[in-house]
């Protein structure tokens, strides 16, 4: 990839800072970006579909310019430590945007004075505005485990999982979280935690109790790499999408709770390095496991179904998005499209069909009605691309 992108038809994922946002949000702490004042609306209403439903501590700094320049770490401290004595949250996570980052902030010294001063636990994530939220989740998530996950906490007596990267922006507030907790329950595996939507800060503590991780997003696969190390829990890469891929994955889950090993459950072929996907397909857009996963639902369909054509997929870089000349290339030489309904200003043949699958976390709220219910063994794949 080069080391500058001009988007010209394409708009931007959501950035790392909503995605620590989204990842905290439901487990009672106050998360508190560092950025300049007005900028709230952004993380707390365009990126957070739970906002006007639940209830949830967030606050911006108000970072100004003298602030800025001189440095004055002292303000963000006495304020954070003034809210947390009003609200009494059971934790602060302190991120931040671009200008901390421009300015070199100091984010693990800062929250160790914060602690120090409220005598809450604070936890630093050094976010800077630039990245996509798949790494923000990650590293919120990660940095969460460290501090308060119980290791040693007793295995359940039943095979159990951990959901692993789940938040509305990549599954959205329609039901996709429930639907996905069924499929797995009807299998006899029962989710041990959701990490993080529908949980709370008590059950999170128990994510080690899990026998596996399953990555149902690209932004789970930080925290179940770090599970792995310091607990020993094997991680399987996939989404329930359509019967035959959830069986897959219900099968991998058992296999890896038995042998200790990772596993992946969609199509390895299907990743292409620099977005150089083969002609006359079906080419899926989105988030990496979920436009992998999606790919391979549609590869398990008879070829009468599926009108004779592969599918495959591409994703967003977690620094740069996606690159759009060769975006623009591999949308000329597919077939069918399957992508957000944003991605239908990139210039294409009208012999393309184009097949909405709107994504939260890069169109927003705009066709969130529009949004199915797909991470499910429910899902009817093959009338997806009928």
């Amino acid at each position: 990839m080069k080391d500058y992108q001009t988007h010209v038809f394409t708009s931007t994922y959501t950035a790392d800072v909503s995605g620590v946002c989204s990842a905290m949000y439901e487990l009672g702490g106050m998360s508190v970006i560092h950025d300049p004042s007005g900028c709230n609306s952004t993380y707390s209403t365009h990126d957070e579909p739970r906002w006007f439903d639940g209830k949830s501590l967030m606050f911006i700094s108000g970072l100004d310019e003298m602030t800025a320049v001189l440095g004055d770490d002292e303000v963000i401290i006495k304020d954070i430590a003034a809210a947390a004595a009003d609200l009494k949250p059971e934790f602060i996570t302190l991120c931040g945007g671009s200008i901390p980052h421009i300015i070199a902030f100091d984010f693990k010294g800062t929250a160790h004075l914060i602690e120090k001063r409220c005598n809450i636990p604070v936890v630093p994530v050094p976010t800077d505005g630039l990245k996509s939220y798949i790494s923000g989740v990650g590293m919120a998530l990660t940095e969460w485990i460290k501090r308060f996950a119980d290791v040693k906490v007793q295995k359940t007596p039943e095979l159990s999982v951990n959901l692993m990267g789940v938040t509305p922006l990549d599954f959205s507030i329609n039901g996709n979280v429930e639907k996905m907790r069924e499929t797995f329950e009807k299998a006899g595996i029962k989710v041990n935690c959701c990490a993080a939507m529908g949980e709370s800060f008590e059950s999170m503590i128990k994510l080690y109790a899990a026998h596996v991780n399953v990555v149902v997003s690209s932004a789970g696969r930080r925290p179940a790499r770090y599970m792995e190390k310091t607990g020993g829990i094997p991680r399987v890469e996939g989404l329930p999408i359509g019967e035959a891929e959830a069986g897959k994955l219900i099968k991998a889950v058992r296999e890896a709770a038995a042998d200790g090993k990772n596993k992946i459950v969609y199509d390895e072929a299907l990743e292409h390095e620099d977005w150089e996907v083969p002609g006359d397909g079906i080419l899926v857009i989105g988030e990496e496991v979920f436009a992998l996963s999606l790919a391979d639902a549609i590869n398990e369909l008879p070829e009468s179904e599926r009108h004779g054509l592969k599918a495959y997929a591409i994703w967003p870089d977690v620094d740069e998005g996606l690159p759009e000349e060769q975006l623009m290339e591999a949308v000329k030489r597919s077939k069918m499209v399957i992508a957000d309904p944003l991605y239908k200003v990139i210039p294409h043949d009208k012999a393309i069909k184009f097949i909405d699958f709107p994504h939260e976390a890069y169109s927003g709220r705009i066709y969130r009605k529009q949004i199915p219910v797909f991470a499910t063994d429910e899902f009817d794949t093959a009338k997806l691309i009928k």
